[in-house]
């Protein structure tokens, strides 16, 4: 569904598209693999910006300019409070467990 949901972000005509996505639990042994193709995935596609928030995806060690790899969702807010979001469209995905609905208190 993370596949999915980013497709459908891509297809948008939208000048300025920021995905926030965070860890996929209950993976299993192929959460190191899944993790690093949604990071690959998204540094082929042209968001504006995408921030990755959670263990696995911090252990994909994404070096591309408009992502944005936090360790913990504290990290991932002590960054992300003091910028300005204005006509961007946000894609917020993220296993439940992540409660990645905090996001909506910092907009």
């Amino acid at each position: 569904s993370m596949v999915a949901a980013l497709e459908n972000l891509s297809r948008l005509t939208d000048t300025c598209k920021i995905a926030i996505l965070g860890d996929m639990f209950e993976l299993g042994k192929e959460a190191a693999t899944e993790h690093r193709k949604i990071a690959d995935f998204i540094a082929e596609k042209q968001f504006a910006k995408a921030y990755l928030i959670g263990d696995n995806f911090y252990r994909t060690l994404q070096n591309h300019p408009n992502i944005k790899v936090f360790k913990t969702f504290e990290d991932f807010k002590n960054y992300f409070s003091g910028l300005p979001i204005e006509n961007t469209t946000l894609l917020i995905k993220a296993s439940r467990g992540m409660a990645l609905e905090r996001v909506l208190e910092l907009l």
